[in-house]
Formats: structure tokens, sequence, C-alpha cells
């Protein structure tokens, strides 16, 4: 696989998902152009989340079967021409279907890994995984930062114009990098749809790998969630942009474990993941501390974030590695699960916070990694079943 390829995929799925987040800086701004009520702006994060899960179950299994060159751009210009939508639209409804829209076509990144898988020789299968997850995971982290700060130069509606114009530019890009490959046996829709479920009840040591993950992403939902908490409080009554500049911590850290990719490859993927679980429950420890000092805030993202993404490269590449005829759909399962993960830990955080606090929010995060180590110890594999 060419490293200018391998480059421009890295790039164009942190950016996919962060048409995620893009949003989320902005809503004081659009709330004071269209008179949205602060549960109003709470609905348009929400229907960007609510369109992404419906487009990882509907859409992404349609990787296993359709032509990824013509696939991948066409989904990426349709969350460009949804994103341009957004920066046009002048009521409330508009936007909020636009961001559905938007969330829905987003899904390109998650094409973008098992086909970095499938072009890989076995050699440099892990190293390039882990280097587009790592593009994937910059584009969460410093999305807010991107759209934030177009925003103070120009405004909320231009913003969301040159997101959509990059997101159409890099469609050109990955119609030109990604080759034409064998084309697949059909499947009817409905059959690519199910499969994801069929693959993940007919293996049982992939649910245990996947509940693991899902875990890890309870655990890294409910760091930020409580992060938000614990800064914008009486203690530290720190700014949007203050907290938002914690994300860099998290970067380094994400940007640091793109070596796991080597473990991988050279057969050490096993001992790598114990010891990023072990090291997520060693920064939770860490970090609720963060009270007494913000050094201690500083380490446990920095270890957490370099952490997780070892846990999660390892995880994504084993299944989609496992299953070669069925790579978009096994990555929709574990997509899901993650999504799943991730919302309970905002959730479940939200409740707990005005009865643990941060400390005690931090601690069960320890004793959750470290359920999930056991998790995944516990897995198994059978023989595969599709």
């Amino acid at each position: 696989m060419k490293k200018s390829t391998l480059l421009l995929f890295a790039i164009a799925g942190g950016f996919a998902v962060g048409n995620l987040y893009f949003i989320q800086p902005l809503l004081a701004e659009i709330s004071n152009d269209l008179n949205t009520t602060a549960s109003q702006n709470g609905w348009l994060v929400t229907a960007v989340q609510i369109g992404y899960a419906a487009g990882i179950v509907f859409l992404l299994p349609m990787g296993d079967v359709r032509s990824r060159k013509l696939f991948v751009p066409i989904m990426v210009t349709l969350a460009g021409l949804a994103q341009i939508a957004v920066g046009s639209s002048t009521s409330y409804v508009a936007l909020i279907v636009a961001l559905f829209l938007v969330g829905f076509t987003t899904i390109s990144g998650q094409i973008l890994i098992p086909l970095t898988n499938e072009l890989s020789d076995e050699s440099h299968r892990g190293r390039n995984v882990s280097f587009v997850v790592s593009g994937i995971l910059i584009g969460i982290l410093g999305a807010r930062t991107i759209s934030g700060s177009l925003s103070d130069l120009t405004s909320w509606q231009t913003t969301f114009f040159i997101i959509g114009l990059a997101n159409l530019a890099l469609a050109v890009a990955l119609y030109r990098a990604i080759p034409v490959l064998e084309p697949k046996p059909g499947l009817a829709y409905h059959r690519l749809v199910t499969g994801t479920f069929e693959l993940m009840a007919k293996n049982p040591w992939v649910l245990k790998v996947m509940g693991a993950n899902a875990i890890g992403m309870l655990i890294f939902s409910s760091v930020w969630t409580s992060l938000t908490f614990l800064l914008s409080g009486p203690q530290f009554k720190m700014s949007t942009t203050e907290i938002g500049l914690w994300g860099l911590f998290g970067l380094v850290g994400a940007v640091g474990a793109r070596n796991t990719g080597r473990l991988i490859d050279s057969g050490k993927a096993e001992l790598a993941a114990k010891i990023a679980w072990i090291a997520t429950a060693a920064s939770m420890v860490i970090g609720s501390f963060a009270e007494v000092s913000l050094v201690f805030l500083a380490i446990q993202l920095f270890v957490m974030d370099a952490a997780f993404q070892a846990i999660g490269v390892t995880n994504q590449t084993k299944l989609i590695s496992s299953f070669p005829e069925a790579r978009s759909r096994i990555n929709a399962g574990y997509v899901t699960m993650n999504f799943v993960g991730a919302a309970l830990g905002s959730a479940v955080t939200a409740i707990l916070w005005p009865i643990l606090g941060w400390a005690g929010i931090q601690w069960i995060g320890a004793v959750l990694a470290l359920f999930g180590l056991v998790l995944w110890s516990l897995k198994n594999r059978p023989r595969l079943a599709e």
C-alpha cells in the first residue's frame, strides 16, 4: 500500500469522523441566530449521533459488496453536501434534518479501516490499520478545535460551507487513490444488514472482544464527560475553549500509540492489549487525584488515550482480519457496540456525578478496566462461522 494512499486514508478518516463533532462548539452561536433553547441544542447533537448509528447499521455493511472506489467517494460527497445544507439552514427544522443526514452519510472512515486491512500485506497490516485509526482518533479530538477556530474567523454558516467543500475535495482525492478491486459476490440487502448480527451470534468470541472494547469506550466517554463537569465547576471555572485544549493531551497519547501496529505485526498483539488494559486502570487511579493537582489529569489523559488506542487497534485488526469476506459487516458490529458503550458512559456519568463526584467515577473506571481485561482474556477462537 502506497504511503501517500495511507496518509490520505488517515486524513479522510479523521475528517469523516470529525463531521460528527464539528457542530458542538458552535451551539451558542447557532442559538443566537436561530433563537434555539438549550434543550433544542441538545437535540442537534443527538440528531447527528442518531444519524450516524443508522448509517452504521443500514449503510456500512454495503461495503462488503459495493465497489469501494465508488462507494467511499459517494458517501464523502453526500456528507459534504449535507454539511453545506447545515450551513444553508435558516430554520431549526432544516438544521436538525441536515445534521441527521450528516451523521447518516458519515461512514466513510469505517469503510476505510477494513479497506486498509485488505490492501495491506501481512507484514504491514497492523501498523497501517493503526495509522488510519490514529487519524480517526485525531479527528475526534481535533474537530471541535477546527470548527471553533473557523467560526471565530468567519461565522458558523461559513464554517460549514468550508467543511462541506473540504469533504468534496477529499471525495475527489479518494476516487483517484482507491484502486479498482475484484468484484465481490452479491448479497441481498437484508442479508447484509442482518449479517452483522448473525456473525456476532455465531461467534461468541467476537461478542467478548466487542464487549470488552465497548467497556473501553464507556470508560473513555465517562472520563471526557466528567472532565467537563470537573473543569467547568467551582474549583477550576474553565471556559469551553480552555476545557477543549485538554484534548491535546489525549491527542499526544493517540499519536504516541501508533506503534501498536508494529507490535501486532510482530505477533505481540496479545501482550500489547494486556498492558494497555492495565495502563488504563492505572491511569484512572492517577487521574482520581486531579482535584489535588491537574498534573494528575494530564498524565491520565495521555496514558488513557494511548492505551485506549492500543486496545482498539488490536481488537479491530483481529476482528477485520478474521472475516475477510465480511470486513464491513463485522466492523459495523464493532462500531455499533462502541457507540452503545460511549452512550452508556455519558449517561451513567451524568447520573453518578452528583453522588460520587470526579474521584469516585475514576475509581469505578479503574475497576471496569480490570473487568474489561478479564472479559478480553476469556475470549476464545473456535472455528469461524460466517
